[in-house]
């Protein structure tokens, strides 16, 4: 239900529900163990919205490489006189990880992008900054070129340090 919730609803609504319903949610029911969550800064909402949204891919990600190792593989770790864990660890973990190295940096990647929708509540960040500016008809297509070239130059290297990930 986690993953299906997640994956199935909108990043930006998941970050609206963290930002302006759950603490009114807490005030006015005064739930005392998460009555502090009201008070939480802006920052610190966007970055538990962003890692609860990129938790259930992240575990869809690795439930899919884990499920794509044969079972041939676990029941040759047993037959070898492997334990349950150190099959897993030593034979199945191994094979899991090269599977999911390509998604999983795809995800670091689509991650680092999508901070730009924490500018919807409050925190100023590259795509904020742009939102204050652009009122400007005259550093529009400068603002524009300029904010999409430093996503760019900081995702591209991503790109390619998942390449690099692949091939080993």
């Amino acid at each position: 239900v986690y993953v299906e919730v997640l994956r199935g609803t909108p990043l930006l609504i998941q970050i609206y529900f963290w930002f302006f319903v759950l603490p009114e949610v807490m005030k006015l029911t005064g739930w005392g163990p998460l009555i502090w969550f009201a008070t939480l800064p802006p920052f610190v909402i966007g970055v538990i919205g962003l890692a609860v949204n990129y938790s259930a891919n992240e575990a869809e990600n690795y439930r899919a490489g884990l499920l794509a190792v044969p079972t041939g593989q676990t029941e040759a770790g047993l037959a070898l006189g492997l334990s349950k864990w150190q099959t897993i660890r030593l034979v199945v973990l191994p094979q899991a990880l090269r599977i999911v190295i390509p998604p999983v940096t795809n995800d670091f990647i689509a991650l680092f992008k999508d901070t730009s929708i924490c500018s919807m509540i409050l925190i100023t960040e590259l795509t904020g900054l742009y939102y204050q500016y652009k009122s400007n008809p005259n550093i529009v297509m400068e603002l524009t070129l300029t904010v999409a070239g430093i996503y760019l130059l900081i995702s591209y290297p991503l790109a390619i340090l998942s390449r690099r990930l692949e091939k080993k």
